[in-house]
């Protein structure tokens, strides 16, 4: 079995996107993370990174400062999405251009898939052939798959 036959169609988005509408997109796909195509590259986010684009940058220094904001002031975090492009989302992540590749040929074995998403720490992975974005694979595609 190949990449391509696990693969689902996902949206993808550009920088120039608004981030809110984005995430709703990923949401409604029921997708653990955002494709984002970055001229001739695509770009796999974790779900739990576009948390990055809401968090005060203090929180993310110090997780322990999230205990400061109640429930009430909790809602204010969704209201810093607004006016927010996915290239803001992009800007925030800690993307390390040497690490481990986001993407897979489409003829790519379920161990590659594996190694990918685990040296990554990706839930998902997208798959091309020729160039051309066919969808993603999730990890519980994966594990579905591998368990069956």
């Amino acid at each position: 079995m190949d990449a391509r036959q696990l693969v689902r169609r996902t949206p993808v988005v550009r920088p120039a996107d608004a981030l809110a509408p984005a995430l709703a997109a990923m949401l409604a796909a029921d997708l653990p993370g955002l494709v984002v195509r970055l001229d001739r590259e695509f770009l796999v986010i974790p779900a739990s990174q576009a948390l990055r684009a809401v968090l005060p940058r203090y929180v993310l220094d110090d997780a322990a400062l999230g205990r400061v904001w109640d429930e009430a002031s909790a809602d204010v975090l969704m209201q810093r999405l607004a006016g927010k492009q996915v290239a803001d989302l992009v800007a925030a992540i800690d993307r390390d251009r040497d690490g481990p590749d986001h993407v897979v040929e489409a003829d790519a074995t379920v161990v590659e898939l594996a190694a990918v998403m685990a040296a990554a720490h990706l839930p998902l992975v997208a798959v091309v052939e020729d160039g051309r974005l066919l969808g993603v694979v999730t990890v519980d595609d994966l594990l579905g798959r591998l368990l069956a």
